[in-house]
């Protein structure tokens, strides 16, 4: 099984399309969403559904990607919830508003899972690079772009990390469970600021 948002192989027209495109997509959606009316989230959500079904991505990856956010989403309902239970039973159970940031949150997720699963990290960073030589006509050290690379490969490398782990604790007979998140999360901070420090490293070793 791969890591959430890591990266499919394919041949699709979202695949072959610019990087920089799909990079201003990314920037663009959240403030879109959170600028307009719901309807607009939910039109983005249905053009979505559909990118996937033309890129081959296959839902049960893109509906895996949407899990990060799953635990925000309860406890925003939770929370409306448990407002309703003892302060105010005027309103409803769950009010409008958290409806709407939740599908929010959930279409700013489902355009980073098309993103990040139709573009490569050397797409993205050749990307980058070239916006920065453009913007400063070739006058860069490609500082920029090169920190800009690293915190768009942050969030597929980090769900890389958990999978390797999670895999190596079930491979061992580990059990599902609260226990399982105390135990892999030291590890799994160990384990990416290890990475980010040889990827610091290995910058460094290039200029």
């Amino acid at each position: 099984m791969d890591a959430l948002f890591s990266y499919s192989k394919g041949k699709s027209f979202i695949h072959r399309t610019p990087a920089w495109l799909k990079l201003l997509m990314l920037i663009a959606v959240p403030v879109t969403v959170s600028l307009t009316p719901l309807y607009v989230c939910l039109a983005l959500m249905a053009i979505f559904a559909l990118l996937v079904l033309a890129s081959g991505i296959g839902f049960t990856r893109f509906l895996r990607d949407m899990r990060p956010i799953a635990v925000y989403c309860i406890m925003i309902v939770l929370i409306d919830v448990l407002s309703y239970v003892f302060f105010d039973r005027s309103r409803s159970v769950v009010t409008r508003n958290s409806l709407n940031l939740i599908l929010r949150l959930l279409c700013a997720m489902e355009a980073s899972s098309v993103f990040f699963r139709t573009t490569g990290t050397y797409e993205i960073t050749t990307t980058l690079q070239a916006i920065e030589k453009a913007v400063t006509f070739g006058h860069s050290n490609l500082a920029v772009s090169g920190m800009l690379s690293l915190f768009l490969s942050f969030l597929p490398q980090i769900f890389r990390t958990w999978s390797d782990i999670d895999c190596a604790y079930r491979s061992r007979g580990g059990k599902s469970g609260l226990s399982k998140v105390v135990r892999l999360l030291p590890v799994l901070i160990t384990a990416s600021m290890k990475k980010a420090s040889v990827t610091y490293m290995a910058l460094l070793d290039r200029n």
